[in-house]
């Protein structure tokens, strides 16, 4: 039997006879309360749930509760930071689940990368990079929440002109700035023009600079394209790439948050008055064939992502395993 007929043969194996949860998801629903839902396997049984500050651990040995059927609902204290949940099958891996989006008062798209699925069934590592607009208008109550993060780097793309009009003035113990200076156009210029200072900030993340964050100043464009550069790295598939970049359009557009949007809009481009619904709609709304495009724009111009690793933001086979090997569990 030749390599190829034993690694399909091995393959096959592991997808038929796998048991266990997939693809698991949280969102908050309340003060303390959240909801937890997954993919289950016939032979996953029942789904303990445990809770901890941190995603590489428990805090308590005890679980929340026990899952029989999803969705359900977990309430933990109020006021405890971050919580990630645990989610251990009667059979198969334990899997980590967070809210992706950060509740913090003065950045309305600051969210996780962590926890989607690669193409070879590993899982982006929660809590290690994040992606956000402008952190200028960060509260106390902000900085008291970012504070159990423990955020090493924020690599900020924003141009001279645009940070000295809205400093992040970062309170306690700063983290190290790392500043890219992409300027706001269009995304086919973002990776071929401004591919080095993505390579840049992607080198940093495999030397081990974690946990980071990568921001501009809506966390929608040049944002939007290190998420997908990064995720694409790792072997997230494209529709999944391009749903994280449609979640800007969620989170900053949904009736809950058009309000705060509308007026971080005002106050980010010091506009005499409040822009209208259509204006800000027209700002801040994601489609899934930007960035397609901008993928097309790759593919001309270098042949392949893997070339266009390599060549275009000077990611060497080296950096790529110590990317993959901080950022990915099984």
């Amino acid at each position: 039997m030749n390599r190829f007929v034993l690694v399909l043969a091995a393959f096959s194996t592991c997808t038929l006879g796998a048991t266990g949860i997939e693809n698991p998801r949280c969102d908050q629903i309340g003060p303390g309360l959240y909801r937890i839902d997954y993919q289950a396997s016939a032979g996953a049984g029942e789904v303990k749930v445990f809770a901890s500050s941190r995603p590489d651990g428990f805090d308590s040995a005890k679980p929340l509760l026990t899952i029989q059927h999803p969705p359900a609902d977990v309430a933990v204290p109020a006021g405890l930071g971050r919580v990630y949940f645990h989610l251990k099958p009667a059979s198969g891996a334990t899997r980590v689940v967070s809210i992706r989006r950060l509740p913090l008062e003065g950045a309305s798209n600051f969210r996780d990368l962590g926890g989607y699925r690669t193409s070879d069934g590993q899982y982006v590592r929660w809590g290690l990079v994040y992606r956000s607009n402008h952190l200028a208008n960060l509260t106390a109550k902000d900085y008291e929440y970012l504070k159990s993060l423990g955020i090493r780097l924020v690599c900020d793309v924003r141009t001279e002109r645009e940070r000295q009009r809205s400093p992040t003035r970062w309170m306690g113990p700063p983290p190290e700035f790392l500043t890219t200076p992409i300027e706001s156009g269009a995304y086919n210029r973002y990776v071929i023009d401004d591919a080095p200072q993505y390579g840049v900030i992607l080198r940093r993340l495999a030397s081990g600079d974690l946990p980071a964050v990568e921001h501009c100043s809506g966390g929608k464009d040049r944002t939007g394209v290190f998420s997908a550069l990064l995720l694409t790295a790792l072997g997230v598939p494209r529709d999944v790439v391009i749903q994280d970049y449609l979640l800007t359009t969620e989170y900053v557009l949904s009736a809950g948050s058009i309000e705060k949007t509308t007026a971080d809009l005002q106050w980010l481009l010091k506009l005499p008055q409040r822009p209208d619904a259509a204006f800000v709609k027209a700002r801040m709304t994601t489609q899934p064939e930007t960035l397609q495009a901008a993928f097309s724009a790759i593919d001309q111009a270098y042949g392949s992502f893997p070339n266009y690793l390599q060549h275009g933001l000077g990611i060497s086979d080296s950096d790529l395993a110590r990317l993959r090997q901080r950022l990915l569990e099984r």
